[in-house]
């Protein structure tokens, strides 16, 4: 996770239109943020804390 002031655009060279996709994966809501043909997890959307940290659901690794 980057903490940074700077455009995300300027760190991973992305184009300006993001694609968001969402999967609802067991009883959490994930978002996706599409870059460079690979859409990676940007957002766990849960009200159980064992979701935020399961390991397969760390933000930046693939989504499926």
């Amino acid at each position: 996770m980057l903490y940074t002031i700077v455009d995300i655009d300027e760190i991973f060279n992305c184009d300006k239109n993001y694609e968001y996709y969402y999967k609802k994966v067991d009883n959490c809501i994930l978002q996706g943020v599409k870059c460079n043909k690979i859409t990676t997890i940007n957002r766990i959307i849960s009200t159980n804390p064992k979701d935020y940290l399961n390991p397969d659901y760390s933000l930046g690794n693939r989504l499926f």
